[in-house]
């Protein structure tokens, strides 16, 4: 638990904050942890997509917490999440980004939005452990944003050693 802290202070997400209160019951703590590293940090999907996917689902749910921070192991310019929230119609993102976030509002929002186009971009863009990996890190991402939410929590309550990975909140 505690190498999972320090990570969490060094890198950004997730927030020690949030680790802090996961630490209450050590298996949530240590099961959230192994999820997130495996899917999040590692795995088959570049981590500054799933990265953009994660800040979008941060801007759709309006979870001010999540809002104000980023991962540092992603290489991401903070220009690039401004036209987010208007993705299908922004010069900003490849095809591939756009087929990820098309994909992240039918988990997140509405299921009825897999259409048959956004799985067939899905298909043309990601092997089916891409898919299956990305679908999985946004749900665990979209429920615990909710989740955090709920709590009202805020940065620097717990464990306030560190602002690593926090933007301006406003910049939102």
């Amino acid at each position: 638990m505690l190498a999972a802290l320090d990570r969490s202070r060094r890198v950004g997400t997730p927030r020690p904050e949030s680790q802090a209160i996961r630490a209450h019951v050590p298996a949530v703590m240590k099961t959230f942890t192994n999820a997130w590293m495996q899917i999040f940090v590692d795995g088959v999907v570049d981590h500054e997509l799933k990265e953009l996917c994660r800040v979008y689902v941060t801007k759709t749910v309006k979870c001010g917490y999540c809002a104000a921070q980023r991962s540092t192991d992603a290489e991401v310019d903070e220009d690039h999440y401004d036209d987010l929230l208007q993705f299908r119609t922004s010069d900003r993102y490849t095809d591939r980004e756009k087929a990820a976030l098309a994909y992240t509002d039918a988990v997140v929002w509405d299921p009825d939005l897999a259409t048959d186009e956004v799985w067939e971009q899905l298909h043309a863009h990601f092997t089916t452990p891409e898919i299956v990996e990305l679908g999985s890190f946004i749900a665990l991402t979209s429920s615990q944003q909710r989740w955090i939410k709920t709590l009202d929590l805020g940065h620097r309550e717990i464990l306030a050693d560190t602002d690593t990975g926090l933007i301006d909140a406003t910049a939102s």
